[in-house]
């Protein structure tokens, strides 16, 4: 097996264990802190599942691709981005949202709001989004690299016997069409690094989590209960787990898999695929109703803007490297050993039916 066979086989082992021991120490948490409260579950769903995937993306490091990037080229830029971070930071001062974000749950000094102390604290958060990214990145590859073809096959059977209902509800298939050949168009990437997509999967990473977390910092409910260092704690914490709402359909269009029937044009899966995971108007509905509804209750807009600044600053940082880690050391690989598998299965279908 090569390095990628050992990952996922390490992360279809673990996995399960890694979701039971999240969930023990969520339990754990609430048991600790003996508080039953929505801030606290919330407050212990984040940090259990982090920690779980904190682990996880660890022990997955060593079976990871070279990359087109060096460690040698990342650690310098990283150290630029935290730094950055923190100066901006800094400059707001210590009334800021997000620098009391960082002091109450990432400061291993004790809150003394230096800039040593901001930029330790923003050195141990950015940590743990790589950790986390790297541990959720690698379970949706190995669960794609080793499901994906059964899922594209089960396209291919007949409407009055086995096709998915479930796999034809993700694509938004219409029950009319009748599906007579899956097939690959790959598009082709840019160079070793792909910009483009980079950027794509970034900007969608950031417009998600902003559109999701509108609701936690917009709800009236929470703005009353939480305050605003853990709205920002839980903001942060779920936009780790975003990946999952935008890698599959991202790599459904990078291997360009689509569906052809009597129609007169193709149709892409991941059209269907993206619409099912995004619900835009639902999400800007849900917005728009939510600013309402804190408008009427005489919502603190500054303690709103604020909160909405830091988390922008934060959410920007977690889309890029995300995204990096997701183009650097997975991507190709992923899309490759897709493509691979695909034509291997084809092949092998088509020697059968010859027999």
């Amino acid at each position: 097996m090569d390095r990628r066979d050992r990952r996922d086989k390490l992360v279809l082992k673990a996995f399960p264990y890694v979701i039971a021991l999240s969930l023990i120490l969520v339990l754990s948490i609430m048991v600790f802190l003996n508080d039953i409260s929505i801030s606290t579950l919330l407050y212990a769903l984040c940090m259990g599942f982090a920690t779980g995937f904190t682990i996880l993306g660890a022990s997955t490091i060593p079976f990871s691709d070279k990359g087109t990037f060096t460690m040698k080229a990342v650690i310098p830029g990283l150290l630029l981005l935290l730094l950055f971070i923190s100066i901006i930071m800094y400059m707001f001062g210590s009334d800021f949202a997000p620098s009391q974000f960082l002091m109450q749950f990432f400061d291993i000094f004790g809150e003394t709001h230096e800039f040593a102390d901001l930029l330790s604290s923003l050195s141990v958060l950015i940590l743990m989004i790589i950790l986390v990214s790297q541990g959720v990145l690698s379970v949706i590859v190995a669960y794609f690299r080793h499901y994906m073809n059964r899922v594209l096959n089960s396209l291919e059977a007949p409407s009055d016997r086995k096709r998915s209902k479930i796999t034809s509800w993700m694509f938004a298939i219409p029950d009319i069409i009748d599906i007579k050949e899956v097939c690959l168009e790959p598009i082709p990437d840019e160079g070793k690094f792909n910009k483009s997509l980079f950027l794509s999967t970034s900007m969608s990473l950031f417009l998600l989590g902003t559109a999701i977390c509108s609701y936690l910092f917009l709800n009236p409910l929470f703005l009353t209960q939480i305050s605003a260092a853990h709205m920002l704690f839980i903001g942060t914490m779920l936009s780790l787990f975003l990946p999952p709402l935008v890698i599959p359909w991202s790599i459904f269009q990078s291997i360009g898999a689509k569906i052809r029937s009597d129609a007169p044009r193709d149709l892409y899966l991941w059209k269907g695929m993206k619409g099912r995971l995004y619900f835009g108007f639902f999400a800007i509905t849900m917005f728009t109703m939510l600013i309402t509804l804190a408008v009427y209750i005489g919502a603190d807009f500054g303690r709103i803007v604020g909160t909405y600044l830091g988390y922008i600053i934060l959410m920007v940082s977690i889309s890029l490297i995300t995204s990096f880690i997701y183009m650097n050391w997975h991507y190709y690989g992923f899309k490759a050993d897709i493509i691979v598998n695909f034509v291997r299965d084809k092949a092998e279908k088509v020697h059968e039916s010859e027999k």
